[in-house]
């Protein structure tokens, strides 16, 4: 599933629209000091140019919505999206000259277009910032799951707002739980949603409901009120499942899991990793080539590292990768990489950073050991701690392991335990969801990844 377009999102997107197409008018004015119908004699690279826009602002995550659009990183992040619009734009009119504007106005469209999108950033998110409308909801369950979903909720780019907790236990009667009081019991939300006027509840209850709560929660859903689960409003907000928050029913019957099963897309999916694989390791030979020489030249010991990995259905493969620690760094054992870790060489703290040591790694996709996309396959020694201390961690051998994955792109690099609960969060999510399209989107969006060296390490 890839996020909606909501109305946020849409007026985000139809605001670079405006102000890409306004930047493209005004840059043959500023130019040659008259106007110019530019769609009209420019019409392919008019057409060309906001296309390339708009795919390198959502390559360099400027669509996501939970990003704050603050003056700390929006020009440099705004700026390099353009610079590389720009590069696209140049290449593509060098090839097809009937398409291209003048050098001069394109440099001033780019300076435009970087300009104009800063501003609206900024704008955009002082606007909802201040003025965004919340829905009142009340919160079945004052437990850990409901103070998980109150903490949640809390931030400022969430739609809702929690105006209080119902809880069957007397104990928690009238006390503040994270920012909100526990007002009464459950089998009072009927009479709470008349009094405070709120139409929506949520149930932050995942075992042991009484069948007396599930009966009146339907009464009241009969009666036009709206009653979510916390697993799925906790998806729909971080893009996450909730793996401490979940059931094995939740599971069975929520919506999505299919393509795990679903040979058809497998089978295409198995293709693509195929040909791409094999056309990636073609053109990055000469990058592999010059990274072993420089391995080799700096360190004693082999330019590949091998290491067994645990991939789908919990079969173990040797994965392959460039040497960027120093030989034998694991002579006392599996360790995590730590930050600024000792044992990483001059030459692997930069083919991490740029993750060239990942590129051997097309031959396991090539093998079919790997997907391009999927979660990153984890060694056999942490595996049998991560599955004993972190919930339906098994869940991840469904589907082959991926060089990059949503979990990559949406989380820093893992080196703990909390860390890897959190990545598995983000790969349930992605096998929940899985489709071609989310490929591409993860794809895309590791682009902007490598680029600004995100959970390198």
């Amino acid at each position: 599933m890839i996020p909606s377009f909501t109305p946020r999102r849409k007026l985000l997107v139809f605001g670079d629209l405006a102000l890409i197409l306004t930047a493209t008018q005004l840059a043959p004015w500023v130019r040659l000091g008259k106007f110019s119908p530019i769609f009209q004699v420019h019409t392919g690279a008019s057409v060309f140019t906001l296309l390339l826009y708009l795919m390198m602002f959502y390559v360099f995550d400027l669509y996501n919505l939970r990003r704050t659009f603050a003056l700390k990183d929006t020009p440099l992040r705004t700026a390099i999206a353009v610079a590389f619009a720009f590069v696209g734009a140049t290449l593509i009119f060098y090839s097809l000259p009937s398409w291209k504007f003048g050098r001069g106005i394109l440099l001033i469209q780019m300076f435009l277009a970087w300009t104009f999108l800063t501003g609206w950033r900024v704008l955009f998110s002082f606007i909802f910032h201040v003025a965004e409308e919340k829905k009142d909801v009340l919160v079945l369950g004052a437990g850990h799951c409901g103070t998980t979903l109150c903490r949640l909720l809390a931030s400022p780019l969430s739609p809702y707002r929690v105006k209080g907790f119902l809880d069957d236990d007397p104990l928690k009667q009238e006390k503040v739980v994270e920012s909100a009081k526990v007002i009464g019991f459950t089998h009072q939300l009927g009479e709470f949603a008349a009094d405070l006027g709120i139409k929506t509840a949520i149930l932050a209850i995942t075992e042991n409901r009484p069948s007396s709560l599930i009966r009146q929660l339907l009464e009241v859903r009969l009666k036009g009120m709206a009653i979510l689960d916390m697993p799925t409003v906790y998806e729909q907000l971080t893009r996450r499942i909730p793996v401490e928050h979940i059931r094995d029913e939740w599971i069975t019957f929520s919506a999505g899991f299919y393509l795990v099963i679903n040979d058809y897309i497998r089978k295409i999916k198995r293709l693509i990793d195929f040909g791409v694989s094999a056309f990636l390791l073609t053109i990055s030979l000469p990058i592999m080539l010059l990274t072993a020489i420089a391995i080799r030249l700096e360190s004693p010991g082999p330019i590949f590292f091998k290491q067994a990995r645990v991939g789908k259905d919990d079969q173990v493969f040797t994965l392959w990768k460039f040497r960027s620690m120093r030989n034998n760094a694991e002579e006392n054992g599996a360790v995590w990489a730590g930050e600024k870790d000792p044992r990483i060489t001059r030459v692997g703290k930069w083919i991490r950073l740029l993750r060239i040591d990942e590129l051997p790694q097309l031959i396991n996709v090539f093998r079919g050991e790997m997907s391009l996309i999927g979660p990153r396959p984890e060694r056999p020694e942490f595996i049998k701690e991560l599955s004993e201390k972190i919930p339906y961690y098994s869940l991840r051998h469904a589907v082959r392991p991926g060089i990059t994955g949503w979990a990559q792109v949406n989380y820093r690099y893992g080196a703990s335990v909390e860390d890897a609960r959190f990545k598995l969060e983000y790969d349930l999510y992605y096998i929940k969801n899985m489709s071609l399209l989310l490929d591409l989107k993860i794809f895309l969006r590791t682009i902007g990844v490598v680029l600004f060296g995100q959970g390198a390490r």
